[in-house]
């Protein structure tokens, strides 16, 4: 076994002892032991290489135990977040997260809270801090923005779970807590300064040029795409878009935003430009793109797996970015493994990703004598290879599937990419002149008007959404064994070989 591959199960080795740790515990000075045992064991095992390298990978488990173990609430830390269930509060915090618009509501989440001086449960010492993050839905105005300190006076809830869904541990993963509604809010200092009140300004002022470019509901959907604000999609269209199976393209996410940026590179190398300036141009998107949601960590997630991929294209090795994604993957879960169980966005990302890198060099191959003017067929592929690496999460994870999503995601995705580039790039051209974007969004436009009728066409049919109870990971598991059989069915010639098709 090659260095490479010994790196890549112990990857996945820790990455399943992350897994089987968040249904299972184990005391962390057992978990320690067994680790210490099997390091003697490697050293022991001199001559026998393939029992050194079992070893390892059973220490790599091993850790993957003790880091999910790690972050687990002990009793003290459950018995104070339980203390404030149903309780009245009086709490001072500060908004750490940009406010999302929805359904007629303002959503927050707020962070170092501490309970008021006149707050019945206020104590001296560590008892006035409140543990985690809260999650506030507030009436549409006032207008709250990232790094604002208000007072909150409310009830306070732990989230429950509803059907069938953890969403207590869901939040829990994002260490949230808690949950206020509509409760009493004093602004008490409003930050005007600062590059995240610099972003949350223009903003505003880019979901204004759209709303001033496009009419509704396309308006709407390039705000969500490109800025991530979806306050403006009334709730029949996001019907209709959950019918189909296509919700997925107003969120941000590592597939999007690596369709996005290949197709971006794929343009550049179209028209001429370097390989290197394509990258670097593609990178400085993808960043201007973070920077222009807020940098919201599924958006950073996004980047970092969006940005590898890109690396991969540049110096054509796309089948050997694999160890690089996943390699992202591990530090990322060392910073937070409750990402792996409880965050779909996280599970979605990946998976995508990893649909791209291993599914599309397939594909491609497949339809190798077919043409490829303008990468179109490049970008169709792509977008193909993620759905199909997605499809048994997104079953699980929503109880529901669109039998008819795929021919949906078919017809629509391959154009998702040309409407987030162009909807950015009219927001910069509008900046400077509105009559010229105005004139240039014509294109954009019937697009969008295309993508609308292909969704209400699919969503009106009787016979497109089944709904079931979720299959479990089991299900998940025996479908990526069937695609991992498949992918390795026949062999195929390396891909590294053809940077170009990319």
């Amino acid at each position: 076994m090659t260095r490479s591959k010994i790196f890549l199960f112990s990857c996945l080795f820790f990455i399943f002892g992350i897994f089987l740790g968040s249904y299972f515990s184990i005391q962390v000075w057992i978990l320690f032991l067994l680790a210490g045992l099997f390091i003697s064991l490697i050293f022991l095992s001199r001559r026998n290489r393939k029992i050194k390298i079992l070893f390892l990978l059973l220490v790599f488990l091993l850790l993957g135990f003790i880091r999910i173990e790690s972050v687990k609430l002990n009793e003290i830390d459950i018995l104070k977040i339980a203390e404030l269930d149903n309780e009245s509060v009086s709490i001072n915090g500060k908004i750490s997260e940009m406010p999302e618009m929805k359904n007629g509501k303002q959503k927050m989440i707020v962070e170092g809270c501490v309970l008021s001086r006149q707050s019945p449960l206020w104590r001296d010492s560590d008892g006035a801090r409140v543990n985690g993050k809260i999650i506030v839905y507030t009436e549409k105005y006032p207008e709250y923005n990232l790094g604002d300190i208000i007072y909150l006076q409310g009830k306070i809830k732990i989230p429950e779970d509803f059907e069938g869904f953890e969403y207590r541990n869901y939040l829990l993963a994002k260490n949230i807590y808690y949950i206020l509604y509509y409760p009493k809010i004093e602004l008490q200092e409003r930050n005007e300064e600062g590059f995240y009140n610099k972003i949350t300004d223009y903003r505003k002022y880019a979901n204004n040029l759209i709303k001033k470019i496009f009419p509704q509901p396309q308006a709407g959907i390039v705000s969500a795409m490109t800025l991530a604000i979806k306050s403006d999609i009334s709730e029949e269209i996001l019907e209709a878009f959950n019918k189909t199976g296509v919700r997925h393209i107003i969120a941000i996410s590592g597939m999007h935003l690596t369709i996005v940026a290949v197709t971006l590179m794929s343009v550049l190398l179209v028209i001429g430009l370097n390989r290197n300036y394509a990258f670097y141009f593609s990178l400085l998107g993808i960043i201007f793109f973070v920077a222009l949601v807020g940098f919201p960590p599924s958006a950073v997630r996004a980047s970092v797996m969006s940005g590898l991929i890109l690396f991969a294209v540049k110096v054509g090795r796309l089948s050997n970015a694999g160890n690089a994604v996943i390699f992202a993957g591990i530090l990322m879960l060392l910073y937070n493994p409750n990402l792996l169980r409880y965050d779909t966005g996280f599970q979605l990302s990946f998976t995508a990703v990893f649909g791209i890198i291993y599914i599309f060099p397939k594909l491609d191959n497949l339809f190798e004598k077919y043409s490829n003017a303008l990468n179109i067929k490049t970008i169709f592929l792509i977008t193909i290879s993620a759905q199909v690496a997605v499809l048994p999460i997104i079953i699980n994870n929503f109880g529901s599937f669109s039998l008819l999503s795929i021919f949906t995601n078919v017809l629509i995705l391959p154009f998702v990419p040309i409407v987030m580039l162009g909807g950015l790039l009219l927001i910069i051209i509008g900046s400077v002149n509105l009559f010229i974007a105005q004139i240039l969004s014509w294109f954009i436009y019937i697009i969008l008007f295309y993508q609308i009728e292909i969704i209400n066409f699919f969503a009106n049919l009787p016979f497109g959404l089944v709904s079931f109870e979720k299959f479990g990971f089991l299900f998940i598991g025996v479908y990526y064994f069937i695609l991992i059989l498949a992918l390795n069915f026949e062999k195929t010639k390396k891909y590294t070989s053809k940077p170009a098709k990319i």
